[in-house]
C-alpha cells in the first residue's frame, strides 16, 4: 500500500511540475495556427476571411503574421523582370513578394510592399527590400508590425526592420496564401493580435520543426512530440542548459537567436 501511494505521489508530483512549467512559468502566446496542414503555393487561397483578419490583424496597434514556407525555382515562363508575386497577403494592406524569375544572375528577390496613407496623398505603396528567401529548404517567415514599424525574420533572425512614413490602411480585406506561377509549399501560418517578441517568435519556431530544422510534417521519419520541443528552450529556472550556450569544444564556431 504504502508503495501504491508513493507512485501516485510521483504522478502527481510531476503532473503538478508539466502544469508549472507549461502555464507559469513558459505560457503560451495566444498563437492561432490557422493552416495546419501542407499546401502547395501554385494557386491563390484565402486562410482567413477578411472580418477576423481585420479585427485580429489590422484593427490592433500590432500583429504577427509567420509560417513555413518551401519555395522551389518559379514558372520560368512568366515576365522576367520585376514580376512580383505575394507568397503571402493581406489584400489592399500588406504583400510578402518575390520575383520567380529574376533577370540575369540576380538571385531570386524579396520585399515586402505595404499600402500606407498618407494625409491628402491617397494611397500609397512604400517598400521595405528584404534578402532573397532561400529556395529547396525550409524558411520559417514573420512578419511583425508594430504601428507604422515593420520587421521580418528569417528563421531566428531579424532581416528587415523600418518604420514607414505613414501608417498602413486598415480595409477590411482577407489574409491568403499562394499565386499563379509559385511553386513550393506553406504549413503553419500562425497569427497572432499582437506583435511577438523575437524570442517568442523562436519558441514558436522549434515547436514545429526537428533537429535538422526540417518541419516535423515534412519528415516520414521523424516520430517526435512537437511537444516535448518546449523542454529544448530551458525556461527560467530549470536545470538546462539555454540554447545561447556555446559548444563544449572551444574550437567550434556557434550560432544563437541572438548573436
Amino acid at each position: 500500500m504504502p508503495r501504491i501511494a508513493l507512485i501516485i505521489f510521483g504522478i502527481v508530483l510531476l503532473l503538478i511540475t508539466v502544469y508549472i512549467v507549461v502555464y507559469v512559468i513558459y505560457p503560451g502566446s495566444n498563437n492561432n495556427d490557422i493552416l495546419d496542414k501542407m499546401t502547395p503555393l501554385n494557386v491563390k487561397k484565402v486562410i482567413l476571411t477578411s472580418d477576423i483578419t481585420k479585427n485580429k490583424l489590422l484593427s490592433n496597434n500590432g500583429s504577427t503574421v509567420m509560417g513555413f514556407f518551401y519555395l522551389l525555382n518559379g514558372d520560368k515562363t512568366t515576365k522576367v523582370g520585376n514580376d512580383f508575386k505575394s507568397i503571402i497577403e493581406i489584400e489592399n494592406n500588406w504583400y510578402l513578394e518575390i520575383a520567380p524569375a529574376p533577370s540575369g544572375t540576380n538571385k531570386i528577390s524579396a520585399r515586402l510592399r505595404v499600402s500606407t496613407s498618407g494625409q491628402g496623398t491617397g494611397i500609397n505603396q512604400e517598400i521595405i527590400e528584404l534578402p532573397p528567401i532561400p529556395q529547396q529548404k525550409w524558411m520559417f517567415i514573420a512578419i511583425l508590425r508594430d504601428g507604422r514599424r515593420f520587421d521580418v525574420i528569417y528563421n531566428n533572425e531579424i532581416v528587415a526592420s523600418q518604420i514607414l512614413e505613414n501608417y498602413p490602411v486598415v480595409i477590411s480585406s482577407s489574409l491568403s496564401i499562394g499565386n499563379t506561377g509559385l511553386n513550393g509549399s506553406v504549413i503553419h501560418v500562425i497569427i497572432n493580435d499582437k506583435r511577438l517578441t523575437p524570442t517568442q517568435i523562436e519558441r514558436e519556431r522549434v515547436t514545429h520543426v526537428n533537429t535538422n530544422n526540417m518541419v516535423l510534417e515534412a519528415d516520414s521519419i521523424n516520430i517526435s512530440l512537437p511537444g516535448l520541443k518546449l523542454f529544448g528552450q530551458c525556461p527560467p529556472g530549470l536545470p538546462c542548459d539555454p540554447i545561447t550556450k556555446p559548444p563544449t569544444n572551444n574550437l567550434l564556431q556557434w550560432k544563437s537567436p541572438y548573436s
